[in-house]
């Protein structure tokens, strides 16, 4: 009786350490989609941020469609300043475009160093710059952790660079 009852001795310890292990597998893991659902929530913050700018530029342009060329970009536009204390009128593009730059700037990370990905244009068919009777879009910013978390990040050149593009009628 006394043998017996040291192999369940040694029996119960290595079960315990059968489930420490398992249980550390178990906190890994949780902190690895915890860290995962953090990235998650930052990507979906800047796509969100990106929608509101691209939107925000196209009710510019359509609120004062005449100039529709003054608004046409090929970069984002340099830094200026933007005098928010008198309203701003719908036919001063200069600082209509010079302040939606600086909001770029502020809630986009990297957007100074993407400049060149940023473009305004007529286009004909999605991706496409020239004549059209579409208005595209197209914004850039630098991507935390492993790059960009949408669809289109295979294909991309650069998988750290995200970028958001809106077409819109005037």
């Amino acid at each position: 009786m006394k043998h017996t009852h040291q192999r369940h001795q040694g029996f119960s310890l290595i079960e315990v350490m059968v489930t420490l292990i398992l249980l550390t597998i178990g906190i890994l893991g949780l902190v690895a989609m915890q860290g995962r659902g953090i990235q998650y929530t930052a990507d979906s913050v800047q796509r969100n941020n990106a929608a509101m700018l691209a939107s925000n530029l196209l009710e510019q342009i359509r609120a004062n469609p005449s100039a529709l060329n003054d608004y046409l970009l090929t970069t984002l536009p340099s830094a200026g300043t933007c005098d928010t204390a008198s309203p701003i009128q719908a036919n001063d593009t200069a600082k209509q475009l010079t302040c939606w730059a600086n909001k770029v700037r502020l809630m986009l990370p990297d957007a100074e160093a993407l400049a060149d990905q940023f473009y305004v244009c007529r286009s004909p068919s999605p991706g496409v710059c020239a004549a059209g009777q579409a208005v595209e879009i197209q914004i850039a910013w630098r991507a935390p952790g492993d790059g960009c978390l949408d669809a289109s990040a295979a294909a991309n050149p650069d998988p750290g660079v995200c970028r958001f593009r809106l077409r819109g009628e005037l």
